[in-house]
């Protein structure tokens, strides 16, 4: 397994390849910028048929791509080139028939059946069987795997085979979020190879890697090496319009793009990269730079369950009105940001709803405070809760978002509020302390390394907020209400879109109202890729569980459908 480290977790938390997203490209008009989406609707008959290209990608192996070893949202898309799973997803948003060639729902939402496609085969020639998907879900639920494994049948319980080529899938409970985050996710594994290993984790032997993916591994050797794909010209879509796909790491990206020695590229740097960096590709028309706003955010937690000023909403309140969230999506993002937003989903998410927003204002919050009873005993010292006791906390973040720490850290003292920061390694340190509840106040990174994007379906919300879900990196410490976990629960289970819009516009104005998180600002990510190799890249809608390299361009070329672009 790769080692968790903050290049690891910047990746996996967009789902995307290494070194293949900008972030936060500060200065410029956007007006200017190359930054439109690719079509999503195109008419094969006026496309000239074209080489089969061989797309170079920088970042090597993240842990061993099988569906049960490798690493978070990168080692996912890498894997997903060698399997496949029931629905996949295009730039549309929508979910494409994939192994299934059909599907449909119980009217209780509580059963899913699907009807696999004819004459899919594995790269060994056996063929795909009911039973096979039957095993996968039987036995990928039985695997203690990695927390950074993206896709597993969670609310499953039950599958079989019914005869010909159907599969029944019975929920624990309905769940809206199933077609996406588990037939869309979970990668199909054949019986008659993984039966046999106990560990699925531990098994690491590339025999192992038979899928009925539109790709074969050529080559792997090792975690962070390279790794070589050539396409699978029997697959059941057709030849991938894609013949190969290579990948290995590179020192700096844009100047592995302008060397011509990679075809996608970009920064790891979500926080923000200098307009310079960007201004080579934007003035030469061999370049395309597109953009998804709203991809990533920052939260302030407080941890509730510490008790004391942090359990009080009238001292969050009062330190949502003393940080000025514009100016630091300003300041760190240079203007590509949005401002942070207390209800959590960013305004580009399609379920976002208008919500109490705490304007900044420095006078209000010492107001709040006063009124509170956190008193000053002189102009310039820390504020003191009822007991005498200093509002005085540890501020615990990843070394990577030092700016912003020190920024929020200057802010709330301006008001009388002391934090102390804590500085820690992206990896096991930052997670453990966040997950165990061993911090007072925190910003992470969100979203995590196997959270679903900004943009996606909002039951996030649900995993964040309801003390219903087990702790975890992104969870509201702490933070109960009973109204809230009723909403998260009725809204995964609604099925009508306007209702369930509804439910969650209320869970937004609960969490905006009591602020347990508190969400500094919204940074907009870019991909920087050459035209004349591919010309269809696009940000997959919801970024889950691929974000910028999604396959479906790979076997298509072209950003929607099954059909494949004519080649030459």
């Amino acid at each position: 397994m790769a080692t968790f480290d903050r290049r690891a977790f910047l990746l996996s938390s967009l789902g995307v390849a290494g070194a293949v997203v900008l972030g936060g490209c500060s200065g410029g008009d956007r007006s200017e910028r190359r930054s439109t989406r690719p079509a999503t609707s195109v008419d094969m008959s006026s496309l000239e048929p074209a080489p089969r290209p061989t797309v170079r990608l920088p970042g090597g192996a993240f842990g061993f791509p099988s569906p049960f070893a490798y690493a978070a949202g990168i080692g996912y898309y890498q894997m997903s080139l060698l399997y496949d799973t029931l629905l996949w997803k295009d730039a549309t948003g929508r979910l494409l028939p994939w192994l299934a060639r059909r599907f449909e729902r119980s009217d209780d939402g509580s059963t899913w059946t699907f009807e696999l496609r004819e004459g899919i085969r594995w790269h060994d020639g056996r063929p795909l069987t009911p039973e096979d998907v039957v095993f996968t879900f039987e036995y990928s639920a039985d695997q203690l795997v990695s927390p950074v494994v993206v896709a597993r049948p969670d609310g499953v319980a039950g599958v079989r085979a019914m005869g010909g080529r159907t599969v029944e899938i019975r929920l624990e409970e309905p769940a809206v979020t199933f077609p996406e985050r588990v037939a869309g996710a979970l990668p199909i594994v054949p019986r008659h190879i993984w039966s046999s290993v106990d560990d699925a984790t531990a098994a690491q032997d590339t025999e192992l890697l038979v899928g009925t993916g539109p790709y074969r591994l050529e080559s792997y050797e090792g975690d962070g090496e390279p790794l070589l794909y050539s396409a699978s010209d029997d697959y059941f879509l057709g030849p991938p319009f894609v013949e190969r796909v290579e990948m290995a790491e590179v020192g700096d990206a844009f100047t592995a793009l302008l060397a011509d020695e990679i075809d996608a590229g970009g920064s790891l740097e979500v926080e923000g990269v200098r307009p310079a960096t960007l201004a080579p590709f934007l003035a030469d028309d061999s370049f395309e730079v597109i953009e998804e706003e709203g991809a990533f955010t920052f939260p302030l937690y407080f941890n509730l369950a510490k008790g004391g000023a942090l359990a009080d909403v009238r001292f969050r309140r009062a330190c949502a009105r003393a940080i000025d969230t514009g100016d630091l999506a300003d300041r760190l993002a240079g203007g590509n940001a949005l401002p942070g937003n207390p209800g959590f989903l960013p305004p580009t998410n399609p379920f976002h709803a208008e919500v109490e927003q705490y304007r900044f204002d420095r006078d209000a919050a010492e107001r709040l405070l006063d009124d509170a009873g956190y008193r000053r005993p002189s102009r310039d010292a820390t504020r003191e809760d009822g007991n005498g006791e200093p509002l005085r906390f540890e501020l615990l973040f990843p070394n990577t978002l030092a700016p912003l720490a020190e920024l929020v850290t200057g802010a709330l003292e301006a008001v009388g509020i002391e934090l102390n920061t804590k500085a820690v390694e992206l990896g096991p340190q930052l997670f453990a302390s966040k997950v165990t509840g061993a911090y007072e106040m925190a910003i992470t990174l969100y979203p995590g390394p196997s959270a679903p994007g900004l943009n996606g379906d909002p039951d996030y919300l649900r995993t964040i907020y309801s003390s219903r879900v087990e702790p975890g990196l992104d969870h509201a410490d702490g933070y109960v209400d009973p109204e809230l976990d009723d909403l998260a629960a009725r809204q995964r289970s609604t099925f009508d879109r306007d209702e369930r819009k509804r439910l969650v516009a209320e869970m937004q104005r609960i969490v905006a109202r009591d602020v347990p998180v508190l969400p500094l600002y919204y940074s907009t990510v870019f991909l920087v890729y050459r035209r004349a190799v591919l010309d269809s890249w696009y940000f997959t809608p919801g970024g889950f569980p691929v974000g910028v390299v999604n396959k479906q361009v790979f076997v298509t070329g072209v950003p929607s459908g099954t059909e494949i672009r004519p080649t030459e």
